[in-house]
């Protein structure tokens, strides 16, 4: 069985594997610079606007985890959330665990207020697109990202 919960900083090193997994998964490994350390202090800090769930199994193994922010829409004058990264480890995949993490994000979003939950897609990341789609996520074709190096 399958529970989930809100992550612990002494959730920092799986949260980190966790996320080392999707880089390997996204062929983006190199691009991953965050120490477990870095995750205490950013994810963990007082007054995060970061929250990360993780799903366990019966025997308390993390089988994957979702990390999400808060965000703002001005159209519809309501703060939202953002999912940065959600990631079920390859042997724990096909077992419905992306989709709990994704109906308590949904739940715990409407219980914050929120209207919208969103989130970007690799788009080297066929098997999250059909995930998606299969959960019945709608995609924004109108759209395009930016970004400044700071």
């Amino acid at each position: 069985m399958i529970q989930i919960r809100e992550a612990q900083a002494e959730d920092a090193g799986i949260i980190l594997e966790c996320i080392k997994g999707l880089a390997v998964h996204v062929d983006q490994v190199d691009m991953v610079t965050a120490t477990e350390q870095d995750i205490r202090d950013s994810v963990f800090a007082p007054n995060t606007h970061v929250k990360v769930f993780v799903a366990e199994n019966e025997d308390k193994k993390v089988c994957g985890f979702t990390l999400i922010f808060k965000s703002f829409s001005t159209f519809k004058a309501a703060t939202n959330y953002h999912i940065e990264d959600l990631f079920v480890f390859p042997e724990y995949r096909k077992l419905g665990i992306g989709a709990m993490l994704m109906k308590h994000l949904k739940t715990f979003a409407k219980s914050e207020g929120a209207k919208v939950v969103d989130w970007y897609v690799n788009n080297r990341n066929l098997s999250a697109m059909d995930f998606y789609d299969r959960i019945g996520a709608k995609k924004l074709d109108y759209k395009s990202i930016y970004y400044m190096n700071v």
